[in-house]
């Protein structure tokens, strides 16, 4: 079942745009049969107030013809597209964003799968909550895990991109050294997933994907709408194994902020972001998403005045900072914060004018120091990053001494 939300963005005005192009082999061979897809999309003009998946046209593909030309008509020309493509026995890839009204000539070049003794094909397949196929869904490795006991986020041997056909089934070369794989699908129209793939478990994966859940909410401060205001979402749990998926959208006019297309059941923090000089900040929250297909309206939630964070960096030995230091100011439950360039000066002054009445997890990274001492004294944590809480601070002091190094 799809979203409300999403249901209703299908009843606008189809466009008049396309965008046509042709795919090809690593050999500039015509790739016939080839899925392509709309994979985002973002506005021409201003901000985004929608996920880029989210928008109507991320539901439109076709395939290539013989000669491994593709056209995708009745688009927006109100958005910039960026496509998808992938074919059975080769990896996918995604392109940037195009503009329809430029006429850009794209080709995708795909690379085969690998096949050799030393490396195996999984096969999978994709479907929704009904059982029906979801073709075009993208399926990525997250986290390899390898039988040395390494693991990270690639492998020469593991396809890093491969999309499903007509029938929802994809192909992906694993080497005979990988454990297991945390494999990330995404799909427009469905919340994205994770799955994980064992040596000694099934070969062949069945992955099902729902519509997700929505959040939304409508800020106002002192009885008006808090408009252009970029709001934050990520999961609370963040811990390998686990899915996250950070979002970021502005409020509208109406000073509404819509979440959709999430993993159910988990909690999320929901925030404003830093940096960006808002009128009124909403501190973070934890709030549960509901069930697919279900969306929570957070009704109206009042913002709060901001308030400035000042952190002064100087060295104890009276040098000047190094090249490319830099302050970061970010939140326990947060996905991204502030990073803010140091001056190569003895003291350097940076500030955030938009914080909200919260703790603030503050740190400095500069080659060949370390710190010394805060004023006030704050609490450090194992990241090197010192608490600050804005509601009682407004200014902090770091002072660095040389390590020797």
């Amino acid at each position: 079942m799809l979203s409300i939300k999403f249901l209703l963005s299908l009843l606008l005005t189809a466009g008049t745009a396309e965008l046509s192009g042709r795919v090809v082999d690593s050999e500039e061979a015509p790739v016939a049969g080839a899925i392509v897809v709309v994979s985002t999309a973002k506005p021409r003009v201003g901000p985004a107030t929608t996920c880029p998946s989210c928008y109507r046209d991320c539901t439109k593909r076709t395939v290539t013809d013989e000669n491994g030309a593709f056209s995708i008509t009745e688009l927006s020309d109100q958005l910039l597209f960026s496509l998808a493509a992938g074919g059975a026995g080769y990896q996918g890839q995604v392109s940037e964003h195009f503009d329809p009204e430029q006429n850009p000539e794209i080709q995708f070049e795909l690379e085969p799968i690998q096949r050799t003794e030393k490396i195996e094909v999984l096969r999978g397949r994709v479907i929704n909550l009904d059982g029906d196929p979801i073709a075009g869904a993208q399926v990525r490795p997250h986290t390899i895990f390898r039988n040395n006991g390494i693991g990270g986020g690639s492998d020469r041997s593991v396809t890093p991109l491969t999309l499903t056909d007509a029938e929802g089934v994809f192909e992906m070369s694993v080497g005979n050294h990988i454990e297991w794989i945390d494999l990330r699908i995404n799909a427009s129209a469905y919340a994205p997933a994770q799955t994980r793939w064992t040596r000694a478990g099934d070969d062949g994966l069945t992955i099902s994907l729902g519509s997700g859940a929505g959040l939304r909410g409508k800020l106002v401060f002192r009885d008006k709408p808090v408009a252009g205001v970029e709001v934050g979402l990520v999961q609370k749990i963040r811990m390998m194994g686990n899915i996250v998926t950070p979002q970021e959208v502005y409020t509208d006019e109406a000073g509404v902020f819509t979440f959709d297309q999430l993993p159910p059941g988990l909690d999320y923090a929901v925030y404003t972001h830093t940096g960006q000089a808002a009128s009124a900040v909403l501190p973070l929250s934890l709030i549960e998403a509901p069930r697919h297909g279900e969306m929570a309206d957070l009704g109206e939630i009042a913002a709060v005045e901001p308030r400035r964070l000042l952190v002064t960096v100087t060295t104890s030995d009276g040098s000047p900072l190094p090249k490319d230091s830099y302050v970061y100011i970010g939140r326990r439950y947060g996905w991204r914060g502030s990073q803010l360039p140091l001056e190569q000066k003895t003291t350097s002054k940076v500030s955030i004018l938009d914080a909200a009445p919260e703790v603030y997890e503050v740190g400095v990274r500069t080659k060949g120091y370390t710190v010394l001492e805060t004023q006030p004294k704050l609490n450090v944590d194992l990241n090197r990053s010192y608490s600050v809480d804005a509601r009682r601070e407004s200014s902090v002091v770091l002072i660095l001494e040389p390590t020797g190094d």
